[in-house]
């Protein structure tokens, strides 16, 4: 009787798991709370990425803005201005406003680059190139370069809670962007049709100051009109759908010279599309078959198209916001049409 005693309570104690229950209860929990931790980890990575992205593209963006007006403007001549492109990229990084994972960007961090970007690349081309892109414009016109700016960001992001699963820290954590300036008057690239307008209908004097007349209003090009007419380079009543040619701004010797012409022609008006904007040369009078130095260019929203007019507004962008327009006689140049940054990616 002792003995059988003896054999149930070792039995008992053989079974006994209340033990195991405890360590397997302490396993779980910690797994559970370093797959927790890496979760939070993983998303601040995510946020940071963004924040990076995010400063990269207004970066690129404010670069593009910054590479007029050109250098050297003319045809096949004019150079966009790289240096003022690269200085306003870095200054946009460094702004306060601009963090990443809490931290502001020094000026010297990030990378921005310069060069050419191709709209209709050939077959076999990557871009940007590995070694980046080409800083000589391609000579072949097919290939339809722009200017365009790279900015490229990287920041190490600390991790707290991912090491107690094996991932190292910190982690590197980039990204980057790209921003082209295309040239407005390209058929292949904006399809913007050749209309001018006049000084006055663009700016108004108020009190001495030259300001843009953002009220709404509707651009029927009829130059007999006074307003806005047709034009082309060569003269006479055949303006070609859109004008390829870059175009120079300045005073009666240094301004593109343009030939306007009176009437509408639905056909061209059919290149404009509502929502956008179109970049118009100005010139100081709007006459009946002249030729009529441009004086500068101006930003114009359209709002809606019909047959022959655009309706919109013009709005108050400059290409470089320290320059303020003034009536002819213009000093300086701009080196060629240019139109809205915008991004691209390969």
């Amino acid at each position: 009787m002792h003995n059988h005693s003896k054999a149930k309570q070792k039995l008992t104690l053989a079974l006994d798991e209340s033990g195991a229950v405890a360590v397997y209860f302490v396993l779980i929990f910690s797994t559970l709370c370093a797959l927790a931790g890496l979760a939070i980890d993983l998303g601040n990575m995510v946020k940071v990425k963004a924040e990076l992205q995010r400063t990269a593209d207004a970066a690129a963006l404010a670069g593009a803005a910054g590479l007029v007006p050109y250098t050297n403007p003319g045809p096949n001549t004019q150079t966009p201005n790289w240096p003022n492109g690269l200085a306003k990229a870095h200054t946009m990084i460094s702004n306060v406003a601009n963090k990443a994972d809490n931290l502001q960007f020094s000026t010297a961090e990030g990378t921005v680059d310069y060069g050419y970007w191709l709209l209709l690349p050939p077959a076999s081309y990557v871009q940007p190139p590995a070694g980046g892109l080409p800083k000589a414009r391609p000579t072949t016109a097919a290939y339809e370069p722009v200017p365009a700016i790279q900015a490229s960001l990287s920041r190490n992001v600390s991790l707290y809670l991912a090491p107690l699963v094996g991932i190292t820290s910190p982690k590197a954590v980039s990204a980057q962007a790209i921003a082209i300036l295309p040239e407005a008057y390209n058929f292949s690239t904006s399809q913007v049709p050749p209309i001018a307008v006049g000084w006055d209908t663009v700016y108004d004097n108020v009190g001495g100051t030259v300001q843009i007349d953002v009220a709404e209003e509707t651009i029927k090009p009829q130059s007999n009109k006074g307003i806005a007419g047709w034009f082309n380079l060569n003269g006479g009543n055949n303006p070609g759908s859109t004008t390829a040619a870059p175009l120079t701004a300045g005073n009666s010797t240094e301004g593109t010279s343009i030939y306007l012409m009176p009437g509408t022609m639905a056909v061209l008006m059919d290149y404009v599309q509502a929502n956008t904007t179109v970049i118009v040369p100005v010139v100081q009078n709007v006459e009946n078959k002249a030729w009529s130095p441009i004086i500068g260019f101006a930003a114009f929203y359209v709002d809606s198209v019909s047959a022959n007019s655009m309706t919109g507004h013009f709005v108050n962008q400059y290409f470089d916001p320290s320059v303020v327009p003034t009536p002819a006689p213009v000093t300086g140049t701009i080196g060629a049409v240019a139109g809205t940054p915008k991004l691209v990616s390969p």
